[in-house]
């Protein structure tokens, strides 16, 4: 292998250039320094997130899927309690007494056994 074919040579050319001083280079090779330096970050502004574009209705319809779902089979037990007001009123507004009440539920509650 001859010296101008050997890459390890222009390798360490190339670093001991290119370390150098940004003063010591030419005109053209700063040239083409700065307009690679410009367009590494005007590809790195105008680049998009790494989210693909594609998954943002799927992850919608998902999410709206999982609320659906949410809502129809965890939502809160809203059984109406029974109305025993007039059952009560009744109660509070006879001359019986409470024990009288008290005994007939305990029976009422006997029989159903």
């Amino acid at each position: 292998m001859s010296e101008q074919n050997d890459p390890h040579k222009s390798l360490d050319f190339s670093r001991q250039y290119l370390r150098s001083d940004e003063n010591e280079l030419d005109a053209d090779t700063r040239k083409k320094l700065m307009q690679i330096r410009h367009r590494a970050l005007e590809s790195s502004l105008g680049r998009e997130s790494g989210f693909p574009s594609w998954a943002i209705l799927p992850i919608i319809g998902f999410i709206t899927a999982l609320i659906f779902i949410a809502l129809v089979y965890f939502k809160p037990d809203f059984t109406p309690q029974a109305d025993n007001s007039l059952e009560d009123l009744e109660v509070l507004i006879s001359n019986d007494p409470i024990e009288f009440y008290e005994n007939l539920d305990f029976l009422q509650n006997w029989k159903d056994r």
